[in-house]
């Protein structure tokens, strides 16, 4: 089976524990793949992402792995295999920092 994939989405939104994540928007970067026995649409998945990180406004990026696991496997049923990581790309000045998860369904 085929994996689709979008890679090196960035945008800028509110995530994280500390005072000022919570206010001031940050860069990040986010890698999906996707295994399905149906059509996923790059368009829809950037737009989705963008949208539910506004509107969650996660405080932990493990928060939003778990979430977009569950989430994106309620969108496509099909689902076989989901990777999304997220990567905060100015937290640190020397290193870009993140996590990662990987689900077969």
């Amino acid at each position: 089976m085929i994996t689709v994939f979008v890679e090196d989405f960035k945008f800028k939104t509110i995530i994280g524990l500390l005072a000022f994540e919570r206010v001031k928007r940050q860069k990040i970067r986010v890698d999906m793949g996707f295994k399905a026995d149906e059509f996923i649409d790059y368009t829809f998945v950037c737009e989705h992402t963008r949208n539910e990180f506004e509107k969650m406004k996660f405080k932990k990026v493990e928060e939003a792995l778990q979430y977009f696991k569950n989430n994106f496997k309620e969108i496509f049923p099909s689902l076989e295999y989901f990777y999304i990581k997220i990567s905060k790309l100015k937290i640190i000045s020397n290193a870009t920092v993140g996590a990662k998860i990987e689900q077969l369904y």
